[in-house]
Formats: structure tokens, C-alpha cells, sequence
């Protein structure tokens, strides 16, 4: 049977709850494409999605025993994206240097908590995006220099003042800094000055999020799902909601849909881990 068909009908059952036919399906799926790792990945993936975590796992340990050189950076990004920062830190070790890998070693470390390692490889980039200095002030605020961090962040945001992940960097700097109140007055000015913006609304309910404020942040998020179904960021928030609410399984199914659109979106094994946490 086509992979391809393959794919949706196990999206189907997990659509549907059939949790325990799609572990089924799943692992059949993994056994007769057992020599393609990226195929591999897709299968711990969705054995995650439906809480199979002992299953997704061995498979992981398959694919990082059984890595040829040639696949190591590309295997490193996908397990990083459903998880395993720490499977995918040993797969980096002999791949020769470049902006792709310098910029894989600046993710798997932040997620490892690894923040100085983390800044050390922005620095060895020759090209660095947005995503890129975004992710290097992450990490400088989340080591404790916020006064740096919050300059960095303003100094992106006066380079990039309408990208959605770069005011995220802003807000989350300002926050971690003890300036809610003025990361709250971009808010409020950003959604004046962009009315019916999906992505406003996004910024907002990422920061009632973080506020505490989790029904007014789930209203938001719904308004900016509304406008753009592919708000990711949205999705993730109403996600934690859900969760906050225990509609656990409703917050699953937002995180297959994320992983539908973004396989290997690291959103996804966050609300996973969320939904796992409160049971």
C-alpha cells in the first residue's frame, strides 16, 4: 500500500479516537519502512500524537542506532521537532560546519537548556535570519541577562516591527524582564493598529497566556484561529486552554491538527507534554 494512503488512514482512526487501531496501524507502517528513517520519524511522531510514548521511543532508538552519515543533520531536526533534543545532539557531533548545522546545535541545545552553547553557535552563523536572532535573544533571556535581552528584542522588532515571531521574542523578553505592563501596552497598540489581524489576535492570547489569564486568552485565540485556520501560535494557546479546562482529549486533537499542517512542529510535543502533565 502507498505510504501516502497509508498516512491517511491512520490520520483518519486518530481522528476518530481509534487510538488503539492506529498503534496498530502505525507500527506496521514503521515495519515495512523500517530502512527510511524520515518515514520512521513520521511513525514516533503520530505514536506520540496518540500517547504512545514506550513505542514512539524504541522506534527513536532505532533510527539514531541505525543513522548513515549522510541523513545525521536532517534526522537531528526531526527528532528534535517531536522531542528528543538530546537523541538529536549525538546525531550532530560529526556533521561538518555550516549555517544548517550551527543553526540545528542553536535549537537542540536551547531546548536542552543549554543557553551559553546556544548563543555560542549564533555567532558562528555567516547568514542569520529573523527566527535565527529571535532564537538567540530566547536564549539570552532565558540565561537571566534580560536588560540585554530586552534591548536585543527592540532593536529586532525596529528591523522586523510586523513579524509575528519577532513580536512574540519582544513580549517574552519584556515579560521575563518585569516589564508586563509595558509588553501589555504592546499588545493592546499592536491590536488597535492592526484590527481583524489573525496575528494580533495570536500576539494576544499569547500573552493573556503567559499573564494567567487563560479565558480571555482562549478567546483570542479561537478569533485568530477564525481568521487564519494556519495560525500555529493560536492553535498551540487554545491548546493550553483546553488543557487548563481538562478537555484533554479536545487539546490532542488540536495538536494532531498542528501536526497535520507542520509535521514535526515542536508545538505539538509541547501540548502533548501539557495534556500528559495535567492527567
Amino acid at each position: 500500500m502507498e505510504k501516502e494512503k497509508v498516512l491517511k488512514e491512520i490520520q483518519s482512526s486518530i481522528r476518530a479516537g481509534k487510538t488503539d487501531l492506529a498503534s496498530i496501524q502505525i507500527r506496521e507502517m514503521a515495519n515495512n519502512f523500517s530502512d527510511d528513517p524520515f518515514t520512521l520519524l513520521t511513525c514516533a511522531s503520530l505514536l506520540k500524537v496518540i500517547g504512545d510514548e514506550k513505542g514512539a521511543k524504541k522506534i527513536v532508538d532505532g533510527i539514531v542506532g541505525n543513522i548513515k552519515d549522510e541523513n545525521r543533520l536532517e534526522v537531528s531536526k526531526g527528532l528534535r521537532g517531536i522531542g528528543y533534543p538530546a537523541e538529536a545532539e549525538k546525531l550532530l557531533a560529526d556533521v561538518l560546519g555550516g549555517d544548517d548545522m550551527f543553526r540545528e546545535i542553536m535549537l537542540v541545545s536551547f531546548d536542552l537548556g543549554k543557553y551559553s552553547e546556544c548563543t555560542a553557535s549564533y555567532g558562528k552563523l555567516s547568514t542569520p535570519t529573523i527566527d535565527d536572532t529571535a532564537m538567540m535573544i530566547d536564549s539570552v533571556s532565558a540565561s537571566g541577562d534580560h536588560n540585554r535581552a530586552v534591548k536585543l528584542a527592540k532593536e529586532l522588532l525596529a528591523e522586523a516591527p510586523d513579524d509575528l515571531n519577532v513580536q512574540k521574542c519582544y513580549c517574552s523578553a519584556m515579560i521575563s524582564a518585569g516589564m508586563s505592563k509595558e509588553a501589555g501596552k504592546f499588545v493592546k497598540d499592536n491590536l488597535k493598529k492592526n484590527k481583524s489581524s489573525s496575528d494580533a489576535d495570536a500576539l494576544a492570547s499569547y500573552f493573556l497566556w503567559i499573564e494567567g489569564k487563560s479565558k480571555s486568552a482562549g478567546a483570542y485565540a479561537s478569533k485568530a484561529i477564525k481568521a487564519d485556520p494556519e495560525n500555529t501560535m493560536a492553535m498551540e494557546i487554545l491548546a493550553y486552554c483546553l488543557v487548563e479546562k481538562k478537555k484533554l482529549q479536545e487539546a490532542k486533537i488540536v495538536a494532531g491538527a498542528i501536526n497535520e499542517k507542520r509535521p514535526g512542529d515542536p508545538a505539538v510535543v509541547r501540548i502533548l507534554d501539557a495534556c500528559r502533565n495535567a492527567d
